[in-house]
């Protein structure tokens, strides 16, 4: 008989260490606090932290965005993102200009220098996703990620 997750956590807070370590958000907040503590340590040999990385990786895949979307997709705050891209910039990896399709915007985009420090530390997070997923099903992998993408979609505030 499956269990309603949903209703499980009605009564209050866990009760038992089984369900704490039931409990999703506790899971995740352990698992991404676990992760940026890693990949810091490990980036900070390169002088970036893991919020410049994940900006270097959305800005790869996206090509350009404004501060406010680097700040939802790089999961940081506003105000930390504006400071980050301002010293990116400094720095070479980025550049700040007027968007194409709309002339009252600025946007942010890779430089070369950019993108070759992120394919120079990718490894890194190569690495680290490894040791995350060792001895798991690629199927259950795969299970996660969706359930996860579904989770995010429901709690969601900023669409990009």
């Amino acid at each position: 008989m499956a269990k309603d997750s949903r209703n499980r956590w009605k009564s209050g807070p866990p009760r038992t260490r089984d369900q704490l370590q039931s409990y999703i958000p506790y899971l995740l907040n352990r698992l991404a606090n676990r992760w940026n503590l890693d990949q810091n340590r490990d980036l900070s040999e390169h002088g970036i932290n893991n919020v410049v990385f994940r900006t270097l990786s959305v800005l790869f895949i996206y090509k350009t965005l404004t501060v406010n979307e680097v700040a939802v997709l790089a999961v940081t705050e506003q105000s930390t993102a504006s400071r980050m891209v301002e010293s990116m910039v400094t720095s070479g990896l980025v550049k700040r200009e007027i968007a194409e399709e709309d002339q009252r915007r600025r946007v942010v985009g890779l430089t070369p220098d950019g993108e070759a420090l992120l394919r120079k530390v990718w490894p890194i997070m190569e690495r680290n996703y490894d040791r995350l997923t060792a001895g798991i099903d690629p199927d259950e992998i795969e299970i996660c990620a969706r359930v996860l993408a579904k989770m995010v979609t429901n709690i969601r505030q900023n669409d990009i």
